[in-house]
């Protein structure tokens, strides 16, 4: 029994100064705050506040709708807990996710500031990761994307900053989402590098769970999926600035950058390349891991620059410039879309994201809870806003200008029309 608790006593006492020689290590290579932290609060405070200014334009969609009531799943189990402590509205419903974008432009500034030479390359790197399309995705809409670049992002960060594994996280990891096959594919690449046999075999096993676990089926014929997923990728970047990442994440294989970072970025493009010849994968698996080589490519940038003499300089900031005045028109037309409406009345590609927040109220007005509609997609997000499928009134889509009961404008032009009648049983 004396041994029993003497074992005890030892064991918690190895815990205890393990815990204390990690916050000692972590005390060493802590930095001081500086007026570039300012800075980042800054930029990340502001990409929040546009994201939440978007969220108070766009209504819940039927694809977001449909998974939050009837999809289990560990992204909408979120939404309704969220929407459960601050009701059914737009912002509890998609404020998790405007959270976790923070976080994530958290770890890729700290990550930037360990891997990029000068502080102020760090607020590049995160300016750019912010306007990214597909990055302000993730962060407005009810998708897993976001917390899959903040697991990668924290796997890559523990590993520059510290030059160690995380082996638990991607333990974790295993069991979250089938994207975490790509870490452990991009895992064994880095221990075969690094002459890690150990590791090479939990990386083969972590890929080998995940893959059971979720099935991710990698079977089938060649396709010719291959331009398409191409074309996704140049979407969710801004295309100048994804042949210039593909170019980057060539030059640092090629130039030896052996961190983790760069061989998930690497593996991430490579496999869902490769597996795009045979199928039509799901680009929000393969995207998030690419993303987070984004300082490799502000790396490349910064060096190809810095090697040459300032005279020498203007054709790569000419070039980088071109990258980002396009990346920024592009964000531009993401977030007001609405624009299109001044010069046509025809749906634009978000048209999926509104009408039912707007069609929601308008109905309430009239001290209506209760509603029958044919388009049961539109039923199904106007449930969200607290109206229900069924009483006594029939809500009916009329073109689009006439006058109506209820009419839905943007920029002063109608783009929606309904009247609600009463119905009867000869109406049914």
């Amino acid at each position: 029994m004396m041994f029993a608790e003497e074992f005890k006593t030892s064991r918690s006492e190895q815990i205890w100064m393990y815990f204390r020689f990690w916050l000692d290590r972590h005390s060493q290579t802590r930095r001081p705050f500086d007026v570039v932290d300012i800075f980042f609060l800054i930029i990340a405070l502001l990409s929040v506040l546009i994201q939440l200014l978007m969220i108070s334009q766009i209504s819940i969609s039927y694809k977001e709708a449909y998974g939050f009531f009837g999809t289990d799943n560990f992204i909408f189990d979120l939404a309704r807990l969220s929407t459960h402590f601050f009701g059914n509205n737009d912002y509890a419903l998609r404020g998790p996710f405007v959270l976790i974008h923070f976080f994530n432009m958290v770890l890729i500034y700290a990550i930037s500031r360990v891997y990029l030479k000068k502080p102020t390359d760090s607020l590049f790197t995160v300016v750019v990761y912010a306007m990214l399309p597909g990055i302000n995705f993730s962060g407005i809409l009810i998708t897993k994307s976001g917390f899959i670049i903040f697991i990668t992002l924290w796997i890559c960060y523990i590993n520059l900053r510290y030059q160690r594994i995380p082996y638990l996280s991607l333990f974790l990891s295993i069991f979250i989402d089938n994207s975490s096959s790509v870490l452990f594919l991009a895992l064994t690449f880095y221990a075969i590098k690094n002459k890690m046999p150990k590791t090479i075999i939990y990386a083969l096993f972590g890929f080998a769970l995940n893959m059971n676990l979720f099935d991710f089926d990698i079977s089938g014929r060649p396709q010719g999926h291959f331009l398409d997923i191409l074309g996704e990728f140049a979407m969710l970047f801004s295309p100048f600035l994804f042949i210039y990442y593909n170019y980057t994440l060539y030059w640092a294989i090629t130039k030896n950058q052996n961190n983790l970072m760069v061989y998930v970025s690497v593996s991430a493009l490579v496999f869902a390349l490769l597996l795009s010849i045979r199928q039509n994968i799901d680009a929000e698996i393969f995207a998030p891991m690419i993303v987070t080589g984004l300082p490799i490519m502000m790396k490349s940038f910064f060096h190809d620059m810095r090697v040459r003499l300032p005279r020498f300089r203007t054709r790569y900031k000419m070039r980088f410039f071109i990258v980002f005045v396009a990346l920024f028109l592009e964000t531009f037309c993401l977030f007001s879309n609405k624009l299109t409406y001044i010069f046509s009345v025809k749906n634009n590609f978000a048209i999926g994201y509104y009408v039912a927040k707007e069609l929601s109220v308008a109905i309430k007005k009239y001290g209506i809870t209760s509603i029958h509609t044919k388009d049961q997609a539109l039923a199904l997000r106007l449930r969200f806003y607290g109206i229900k499928d069924g009483g006594d009134f029939r809500l009916i889509k009329i073109p689009n200008g006439s006058r109506g009961d209820i009419g839905i404008s943007y920029m002063g032009r109608n783009i929606r029309s309904y009247n609600i009648i009463k119905s009867t049983s000869k109406n049914l």
